[in-house]
């Protein structure tokens, strides 16, 4: 079965599903996206050798070659972000 390559927006709020698809046998860490980066780096410190791209703007970050997007920003802040993915042709999570 191919690997669901995974885009996360939010790496604080996104840490576990961060964490989760370094493991997962069926799903890919791909990307990650936020305006914060301090918890950027940190991912990056942790992912190293790892083949994941980083972005701080949402629109560079949902081009991004991947399958779905995972929405770890404020819940009330989803819709938006949730239908601009939806818009590239991915599946959310939110």
């Amino acid at each position: 079965m191919k690997k669901m390559k995974i885009g996360v927006l939010g790496a604080g709020r996104g840490t576990s599903m961060i964490n989760y698809c370094k493991n997962a046998e069926h799903a890919e860490l791909v990307a990650i996206c936020d305006k914060w980066e301090d918890g950027l780096n940190r991912h990056k410190n942790q992912c190293k050798g790892m083949d994941i791209a980083y972005y701080t703007d949402f629109e560079e970050f949902i081009r991004h070659d991947m399958d779905a997007v995972v929405l770890a920003n404020y819940a009330n802040e989803h819709t938006p972000f949730a239908i601009r993915a939806m818009k590239e042709g991915k599946h959310v999570f939110s």
